[in-house]
């Protein structure tokens, strides 16, 4: 058997590193394009779900040209028209999760009263507890709510325990998911910034 010194084994070890990381560096930028486009297209899907269209992930930015506009230069609000024909206002939420970071959209009609729907995603919350978030069920509960109490303060829609905090209106508040009190919880606190200034 032959033996090879450290030397030799110092140097072949760091060719191939210095191999992989230049070729993993040219996947990674090759795809990068194809990344972004995806990024968008979720983007896009996103916003339109939240306002009520079902677009396949594949339509959805051409669809998005055609019903939305954005109206500040970060991306973090867009007009859209609704599914119902109407118009509203897309905001970006961002929150956290049990396990990471969640966000979506919530559109608001133009007046800035109420909830036409909301679109939620998670990069690694529970299956079949946090992960509910993304749920039809779950989303469609918010459409209609109402953003400001009958004495016209803003409370926003809360998500909470069936039963507890009973002054709440229901027409301000949504059922927490059974078993997910954290993401409910990140979910809450990104809806209390769901506010049209």
């Amino acid at each position: 058997m032959k033996k090879f010194s450290n030397t030799y084994i110092f140097l072949y070890i760091t060719a191939l590193v210095v191999i992989i990381a230049v070729v993993l560096t040219l996947v990674s930028t090759g795809l990068k394009p194809r990344r972004d486009r995806n990024k968008q297209a979720e983007k896009c899907q996103q916003i339109l779900r939240a306002a009520g269209h079902d677009i396949d992930r594949s339509k959805a930015v051409e669809a998005f040209s055609n019903l939305a506009e954005p109206l500040t230069e970060d991306g973090q609000q867009y007009r859209v028209v609704c599914a119902d024909g109407t118009s509203g206002i897309a905001l970006r939420l961002d929150g956290k999760g049990l396990w990471g970071p969640i966000w979506g959209y919530a559109v608001i009609s133009e007046d800035g009263q109420t909830l036409k729907g909301v679109s939620f995603d998670h990069k690694s919350e529970t299956p079949g507890l946090g992960a509910k978030i993304t749920d039809k069920a779950f989303l469609n509960a918010f459409k209609g709510k109402k953003l400001y109490d009958k004495n016209g303060n803003f409370v926003s829609v809360r998500v909470l325990k069936p039963g507890t905090f009973p002054e709440i209106a229901d027409e301000n508040r949504v059922d927490a998911i059974s078993g997910a009190t954290l993401t409910s919880k990140g979910v809450d606190e990104m809806l209390g910034k769901c506010k049209i200034e």
